[in-house]
């Protein structure tokens, strides 16, 4: 449930009625745009749907700025400036935008005048506030219950105690709950605005809700289904029903640390937990002994890790290994978040697993802390 935290009512409805009314849609945009403190210089347009693009750029005269051009549909650009990392992101359309910034603070620029990204950041300013206002006191609870049982010695370190465990998981379960709600409710409410397959994207693609994911897609307009966002929500859905449980777990290869090519069939015949993780990432480090403590109570029982890095270089993937203790076999292409067995099996996040039984199917997915020692019991004491 912690990926819950990581854009009026009335307002987006109005918005809605204006993009559906029959006057007639506008054939290109324009954004005008001012920045204040900043006298000279360049400013980009930046598309990213596939990969990041550069759709213009222009000089800044006396703090002003004007760019023009077509969209064939509404999509995520960025407006930015020369030399620096971050800029303001919006969802343009062919209309009249107006663009005011600080110049030491683009990405806090304000947009006027572009409905879509309204529509879109409706759901931020209303719709996930109500989920914030709910989790973060939630969060707070958390680590004052770790704090506490951190004192208890009987406790394993970084542990909770079984009765605040099973407290704090029925929280986030009904957060979740809620969350799901929320989202739900605005996707259904906008079905034919691309917010909504935007937030579908950002809600339940990325943090992973496979069946609630595949619903709201069935929600959506015929027109948002077959856009660009679309299109990339349902490409998503596809490969989750792939890596479904009981699905056969999708083949792929990799090098070990020693260069040696390793199959995931090499395991067929074993239960195998391939874990999807990287040396900078906190959570998978967090988690790490409990998946050390599942290797040492089930290995000799026929359980298995195959570990995946999402590293881009092998010095810190290496040293996470050995500091860690993880003693099983490891695998990169060191490509990062472009890792082809990630892609593969359409990781968003880190950490993800996918336990795979000796079948070759997957037998349970995002086993983690307590669950994936209730799994493994549940598997091993059978044999």
């Amino acid at each position: 449930m912690k990926n819950i935290i990581s854009k009026s009512g009335l307002a987006a409805l109005a918005l809605a009625a204006t993009i559906t009314s029959c006057s007639k849609k506008a054939e290109s945009y324009t954004i005008k745009g001012k920045i204040d403190g900043l006298k000279d210089g360049l400013v980009y347009l930046e598309t990213f749907g596939d990969s990041i693009k550069v759709v213009d750029s222009v000089k800044i005269v006396d703090g002003k700025f004007t760019f023009t051009g077509t969209v064939t549909e509404p999509l995520l650009h960025t407006i930015k400036l020369k030399g620096v990392e971050y800029g303001r992101s919006f969802v343009l359309d062919n209309e009249t935008i107006a663009f005011t910034a600080l110049k030491d603070s683009i990405f806090k620029g304000k947009i006027e005048g572009a409905k879509q990204d309204s529509i879109y950041q409706s759901y931020y300013n209303n719709e996930f506030k109500k989920i914030q206002k709910i989790a973060f006191p939630l969060y707070q609870l958390s680590d004052s219950l770790y704090k506490i049982d951190a004192a208890d010695k009987t406790i394993p370190k970084g542990k909770l105690s079984e009765e605040h465990r099973v407290f704090m998981d029925k929280k986030w379960a009904d957060l979740q709950e809620i969350a799901d709600k929320e989202t739900a409710g605005y996707i259904e409410k906008n079905k034919s605005n691309i917010g909504a397959a935007l937030v579908l994207d950002d809600r339940l693609i990325k943090y992973p809700n496979p069946k609630l994911a595949k619903k709201m897609y069935d929600a959506l307009a015929p027109e948002v289904q077959q856009s660009f966002y679309g299109k990339k929500v349902k490409a998503s859905v596809d490969l989750f029903e792939k890596t479904a449980v009981g699905a056969v777990a999708p083949e792929f290869s990799q090098t070990d640390v020693n260069g040696k090519v390793v199959k995931l069939s090499d395991y067929k015949g074993k239960y195998v937990l391939i874990d999807f993780w990287a040396s900078w990432c906190g959570p998978c480090r967090k988690e790490n002994p409990n998946v050390v403590a599942a290797y040492k109570a089930y290995h000799e029982k026929g359980f298995e890790v195959l570990g995946i890095s999402l590293d881009d270089k092998k010095e810190p993937w290496l040293k996470a290994i050995e500091k860690d203790g993880l003693t099983w076999t490891h695998v990169s292409d060191l490509k990062g978040w472009k890792n082809e067995a990630a892609k593969i099996y359409g990781v968003s996040v880190v950490p993800t697993n996918y336990l795979i039984g000796p079948d070759g199917k997957i037998a349970a997915s995002n086993l983690r802390e307590e669950a994936l020692q209730t799994k493994l019991k549940e598997i091993f004491s059978k044999s």
